[in-house]
């Protein structure tokens, strides 16, 4: 049986698991026994080899239920990697996102957990669903940056974390 891997997320409308089921097929066809689950339905990590955590950003925070189980103290010294998504717009493009995508607390509970890294993708908004907030953030951004993800750099990086486990 191969390494077992956890993907956790925390996501409003769906895009950040997206991604995570994107991280965690990737895993999958490279021989790892993987769950995808969203963040607040993880009961234990201790039955995993890897732990992969990401959530959507809003406003410069991880959602409540992934930052909740990023501050389990059983990820301490486990083989965590962290993402983040969230940066739409033109202003994503042009870089000057990072402080409200890469969240100072959670970098640092990172650094404290001994995760191998913080990497941000690019995220979506959708007219369709959600609230007022969203739906009108949505039609004020231009439709070319309404969907920013980056499918072949999620699957770089989800590659990246199988090269670290070969033996």
């Amino acid at each position: 049986m191969g390494k077992r891997a956890l993907v956790a997320y925390g996501s409003k409308s769906g895009a950040t698991g997206e991604i995570a089921a994107e991280i965690g097929a990737v895993l999958s066809r490279s021989g790892f026994d993987v769950n995808v689950r969203r963040a607040r339905n993880v009961r234990g990590v201790e039955d995993y080899d890897l732990v992969v955590l990401g959530s959507a950003v809003y406003m410069g925070r991880w959602l409540r239920e992934a930052r909740r189980l990023l501050n389990r103290p059983e990820l301490v010294g486990r083989d965590v990697w962290l993402f983040s998504s969230g940066p739409v717009g033109e202003q994503a493009q042009s870089g000057e996102s990072e402080k409200w995508t890469k969240p100072a607390r959670i970098t640092r509970r990172g650094e404290h957990i001994g995760a191998h890294e913080h990497v941000v993708f690019g995220g979506s908004v959708s007219e369709q669903g959600g609230g007022f907030l969203r739906r009108n953030m949505a039609k004020s951004i231009d439709p070319a940056f309404r969907d920013l993800r980056d499918w072949d750099e999620i699957a770089d990086w989800a590659l990246k974390i199988v090269t670290a486990h070969v033996d």
